[in-house]
């Protein structure tokens, strides 16, 4: 019973940890998409302080044509200051010549954002959003990100070469003979049936 306990602790820590590096780093590097960590609580609840957004960058008025009300987008407020604000687009407009401009509000501000974000200063519109992982994320580079997959699927590959010689060896064990026990959960719930006994003789 405690052996099946380690194995389900180790799995699904494992699982946990995979999972992790999948959302922040290999769905980002495979897609082009963008991890950034978010600073501040303009966000919350819906994207908590310290969380990482995954972000598909985003050129040009062809690309601002696909946003509508509700998205979560990237943009940079002034063109002197590389900081970078993510909110949600509120109201969308469109000027004489079809170009767009977009209301953006964090969803814990009570009112919509002072100047309206045009295409030229979108960033990129956020895919999915991990908790807590941003500070992670700023605490390591591109490097030890990598040297974190590679750590990560070794010890998947480990773990699942470690179940499979288990299961050989209790296969091996059975073809020697070893009895296999029943559990009174295994047990027959039918009542077996009864042989009359035979009498010879008179």
């Amino acid at each position: 019973m405690a052996r099946r306990a380690v194995h389900a602790v180790l799995a699904a820590l494992l699982a946990a940890v995979a999972a992790l590096l999948l959302a922040v780093v290999v769905v980002p590097l495979v897609l082009g998409w963008v991890p950034l960590t978010v600073l501040s609580g303009s966000m919350e609840p819906t994207v908590p302080t310290g969380s990482q957004v995954v972000v598909q960058p985003l050129e040009g008025e062809a690309d601002a044509a696909g946003l509508s009300t509700g998205d979560v987008v990237t943009f940079m407020p002034h063109p002197d200051d590389p900081t970078l604000v993510t909110h949600r687009i509120v109201g969308v407009a469109v000027d004489g010549e079809g170009r767009r401009s977009f209301t953006t509000r964090g969803d814990a501000n009570a009112a919509p954002d002072a100047d309206p974000v045009t295409a030229t200063q979108l960033r990129g519109v956020v895919q999915y959003h991990v908790p807590w992982a941003g500070h992670a994320g700023t605490l390591l580079d591109a490097e030890q990100k990598r040297g974190g997959i590679v750590l990560a699927s070794a010890a998947l590959f480990g773990y699942a070469l470690w179940q499979l010689v288990g299961v050989a060896r209790d296969r091996g064990r059975r073809a020697d003979g070893a009895v296999e026990t029943v559990s009174p959960a295994d047990a027959p719930t039918e009542p077996l049936p009864v042989v009359p006994a035979v009498r010879h003789g008179g």
